[in-house]
């Protein structure tokens, strides 16, 4: 009796087995191309030192400027939310200094600065 059931279960197995091995070979071949394709589509890379060189030192003019900008001043996080809601490098014009924080300017510590 074990013995009529043995053969369909090593057919089984062998079927199981080959589906999952088709399923690895499948996930390598993706993968491999995937990583062929990525290799071939880059651009050679450049360093920061290099980018700037060739921008001539010169940053972004932007809105995130003057937000970084503010951000690297220390006058607080209400200083950075003043000029994050400002209107200043929207126009692509950098030329504009930080404006001074409003009189009801919060620091980082809720303290008004002065």
């Amino acid at each position: 009796m074990i013995t009529n059931r043995l053969p369909r279960l090593n057919t089984l197995l062998l079927v199981v087995v080959a589906v999952i091995g088709l399923g690895v070979l499948a996930d390598g071949v993706v993968i491999v191309t995937h990583l062929q394709a990525s290799r071939h589509s880059q651009a050679p890379s450049t360093t920061t030192a290099e980018m700037s060189a060739k921008q001539g030192g010169a940053h972004p003019c932007n809105h995130g400027f003057y937000v970084s900008q503010a951000a690297h001043a220390k006058k607080g996080g209400g200083y950075v939310k003043q000029i994050a809601h400002s209107d200043l490098g929207k126009n692509g014009n950098c030329s504009a200094p930080l404006p001074a924080p409003a009189p009801n300017t919060k620091s980082n510590t809720g303290e008004a600065d002065d």
